[in-house]
């Protein structure tokens, strides 16, 4: 197995990027004083083609077909089964966003149930190759000037 850090931190990398990209493109969310990403307005503007192109390319198998939950206040991860994803809303938000979460806010390579450490990797590599699909069907380059 490829270093887990090794590829989360790329993901966070190129997360960090795409984040300041869209927001030089237009992609704010409103009614906000501070400039954040509306990932919302992305995840739409892409469209049902991207999701069917991401399917039909095997890009995020897992991601997909058995996404990752939410941590809860109660500290319980929820929905016990998450449903697959159906669109690319829910691709970029509860998929790749979610990964990005909990990588960042330390819920990712903790251990756990046997494999954890291995579909971790997984999810984080499926959403990163999603992130950088996004950003090339877009045109929307990570490289900060």
């Amino acid at each position: 197995m490829t270093n887990p850090y090794k590829l989360a931190k790329a993901f966070a990398t190129d997360f960090g990027h795409m984040e300041y990209a869209l927001k030089r493109s237009g992609y704010l969310r409103p009614n906000k004083d501070i400039a954040e990403a509306d990932w919302d307005a992305f995840a739409n503007s892409l469209g049902s083609k991207f999701f069917e192109h991401v399917v039909t390319n095997s890009i995020a198998k897992t991601l997909i077909g058995h996404p990752p939950r939410r941590l809860l206040a109660d500290m319980q991860w929820a929905p016990p089964n998450p449903k697959p994803l159906e669109n690319t809303h829910q691709l970029i938000i509860n998929g790749v966003c979610r990964v990005r979460n909990s990588y960042l806010h330390g819920e990712k390579f903790t251990g756990g149930p046997e494999g954890q450490w291995e579909r971790d990797a997984t999810l984080v590599e499926e959403a990163h190759a999603v992130l950088m699909e996004a950003a090339v069907v877009t045109s929307i380059s990570l490289t900060k000037p």
